[in-house]
This record gives structure tokens, sequence and C-alpha cells, in this order.
């Protein structure tokens, strides 16, 4: 049985595919940070963001200079970190915060610890980790709209073991009375699969590899940091527009989630990966298009997971194309995973349900595709381009066999969807 926080997912986001924003936030009390925060909450409103990850430690990097007026715990006499002596500022402030977003129906996914530190919490001990992490559950638990992340690139967190986060999902896991969402996030190397893992959290350029992850580890498949659109001088930070809704929708279309950031150089350093603020970015309206055209659809789609090759409309009344295809499946089972994850990379992105086919052509310049529909049914074609946004209906009432005219340029769509008769979903 699929566990309650894993159907909460689905729920709130759709099954397989989903829409989020990322927003890294310092949350101690920062000169004119409760500002800036109101400011992103209510821009929030009237940009779909559904969920937002946020550290509770403070955040040393580039654009982080500032120190924050108040910590989660006070300093003994010799300057260490006493865990049991709280600052329940800081713990007001947060609960504060959190109350916003769930008031504007936003998922607060808090970062437990990172390795952006110049303060020395990313060095606590073992015993000091796991008597705040109790604090986090007894205090934050009751707050409906939150997530626990472990970690945001776990491995550069060096004073802890695999053993160390294991103990702390565990903790999680068992003391969390309401099961909230768990994941880890990595920065090189995916965290082994675990039973107190809700969800992957996954920082990669690799979307292509969603399919094998969500077979690997059988639970929603969240790339929770495919990069930022901006203009910084770190190569995370500089994708275009275009560039970042089109790794939405490839995620979507390969049955994974994907999150939006955005990293605009601002002289006040106050971006809204770090800080929130406002956006300025061309990608957020077009990424919530995308999840309006996506909640619009009858039912959840499934991506299909078929390496170049095989064809999804065999005849098996055809005794040779069966043969052949046949052939061809099982010399794909004897080639390397590498070369297997290659031909599904440039496998057709695709998620069908029984009242659509939603095909993605992602960079690729085709001026017409092909589809074989049921033919005992009437369907409708409709051509979406990402960025411009527009929806151009192309055929109605058409079965068989079809061919579609294309414009011949990146960032194209078609939408199948069914007005009678026979299901369009594609079977493995």
């Amino acid at each position: 049985m699929m566990p309650p926080a894993i159907l909460r997912l689905l729920t709130m986001y759709g099954c397989p595919s989903g829409l989020m924003v990322r927003w890294l936030i310092l949350t101690g009390r920062m000169s004119g940070g409760l500002r800036i925060m109101s400011r992103a909450l209510s821009q929030g409103l009237c940009c779909k963001v559904r969920f937002i990850r946020m550290c509770i430690f403070p955040k040393s990097m580039p654009y982080n200079n500032n120190e924050p007026d108040c910590f989660p715990f006070f300093a003994d006499t010799d300057g260490k970190w006493d865990v049991e002596k709280l600052d329940f500022g800081f713990w007001d402030n947060l609960d504060e915060r959190i109350a916003e977003l769930c008031e504007i129906g936003v998922e607060a996914d808090l970062i437990l610890f990172h390795p952006y530190d110049r303060w020395g919490f990313a060095a606590l001990s073992q015993k000091e980790s796991l008597i705040y992490l109790e604090y986090c559950i007894a205090r934050l638990s009751a707050f409906r709209n939150v997530w626990w992340s472990l970690a945001n690139e776990y491995e550069m967190v060096y004073k802890k073991s695999m053993d160390d986060w294991n103990e702390y999902g565990e903790l999680l896991k068992r003391k969390d009375p309401y099961g909230h969402l768990i994941s880890i996030h990595n920065i090189l190397m995916l965290y082994p699969k675990k039973d107190w893992m809700t969800h992957c959290s996954i920082q990669t350029k690799d979307i292509h590899h969603i399919p094998y992850w969500k077979q690997e580890y059988e639970i929603p498949i969240i790339i929770d940091e495919c990069g930022y659109e901006g203009d910084i001088e770190y190569d995370w930070g500089n994708l275009s527009a275009f560039e970042m809704v089109h790794r939405f929708w490839w995620a979507v279309c390969r049955g994974g989630f994907c999150t939006h950031g955005e990293t605009f150089h601002k002289d006040d350093e106050i971006l809204w990966w770090a800080k929130g603020g406002r956006l300025f970015g061309e990608s957020e309206k077009r990424i919530a298009f995308l999840k309006d055209l996506l909640y619009s659809l009858p039912g959840d789609g499934e991506a299909l997971f078929r390496p170049v090759g095989t064809n999804p409309n065999l005849d098996k009344n055809d005794e040779e194309a069966v043969r052949q295809d046949d052939c061809f499946r099982n010399l794909l089972e004897k080639i390397p995973r590498h070369r297997k994850e290659e031909l599904i990379a440039s496998a057709p992105m695709l998620l069908s349900a029984d009242g659509y086919r939603l095909h993605y052509f992602g960079r690729t310049c085709p001026i017409y595709m092909r589809d074989n529909l049921p033919k005992d049914g009437v369907y409708r074609v409709e051509v979406i381009d990402i960025w411009t946004m527009t929806r151009t209906t192309m055929a109605e009432e058409v079965n068989g066999h079809i061919k579609i005219g294309l414009p011949g340029k990146e960032g194209i769509a078609v939408l199948v969807t069914g007005i009678s008769g026979a299901s369009l979903k594609i079977s493995e």
C-alpha cells in the first residue's frame, strides 16, 4: 500500500509529473528580511508557487554576506553553540514564515542541514544534531505544509557520515506523528534507496535519467535543482529562460517533477534563490502555463519508457513485424546500461493517459509528426508552442494514421485529446 505521505504528494501535484519552485531563504531576521519575505509571499499568490525550499540554518555563499540578527541557538561563554539553549525569537519567526506559506497553499520544504556555513552549524556533533532534530519535529511537524529535507548537497557536509544521515531519516520517520515527506538532496551522488525516503530530491542536468530512477527507487522523482534562470557567473545560475522552461517540459514528459529557481545579479544581493524578493525572469509564467495545461488534462499521464527502435503501435497480428520487434528488444537487453540510457534519452518524450497523449519535441525541430490513433475513436490535435504559450488546433475529429505539420523550431509539443472512443494510453 502506498504511504499516506506519497499519496499526499501525488494528490497535490499529480502523478507522475509536477511543478514546484525552489527558494533557499535565510530564516534569520536580516536587515529588511521580513519585508523582503513578505514581498516574495505576496508575489507568490500570482505566480502559482506550490512549493518553496528553504534553509533553517543561515547560509554563507556569494550574495549571502549579511549577518543574521538571530540564530536557532544561543552560544555558551566559549562561543560554542548550545543546542539546548534556544533563541525562541528565531523559531517564532520561522513559525510565522511557514504559517504564511500555509495560508496561501504553499508547501515548505525545510532543509535541516547544509554545508554553506561560516558559523559552525555544519560541524554540530551527532548528539547535538539529534537534539536539534528532535526539537524540529516537536515544534514544526504540527504544520501541515512542512516537508523534511535532510540536507542540501549532503556529500559536502563533511563531518557527517552515511550512518549519520540514515539515523536522521529513521528518526524523522519514527517520531514525526504526521508522516511528512522526507528526502535528501545531492550534489554528485544520489543517496541510496532507504525506506524513510518518500521521494527523491535530485540535483542534475541529466533529466533523461528519470525513467531509470523511477524504476530503481519506486518513489516520485523530483529534479530539485536542474539549474537556475539567471546571469550570475556560476554555471548553475545562468540558464536562459527558454532553457529553464524546456527542462520543465523535459522532466514532466519523462515522468518526473521539476523545480524553478532564479539568480539574476543584483547589487543589493537580493536574489530570489537566496532571499526571495521578486522574480525578474521570463520562465515563471511559462512554467505556470505548463502547470495549467497539465491540471486541465483528464487523468494522470504515464511517461513512455521505451528506447528508440521499438514500435508503440505494433500490429500484433503481423507475425513478421512482431518477430523483428522481439529481436530488437532482445538486442536491447544485452547492451550496457549506459547505452540503454542514451537510447532512452533520444526516445520520444511522451505522456499518455486514456484521454490524451502529450508529445514534446524538446530542442529538435521537426516539420511534421506522425501518430497512429485508434480507429474506433474521435480525437483532436493541437500544436503547442512552449515559449509563446499558444495552442493551435491542427485537426478535429480525426483517427487512424495522422500526419501533422509542425513549425520546425525548438520548444514544440503536440497534444492529442480524446473526444470519444478508445483509450489513447500507450502501454509498455
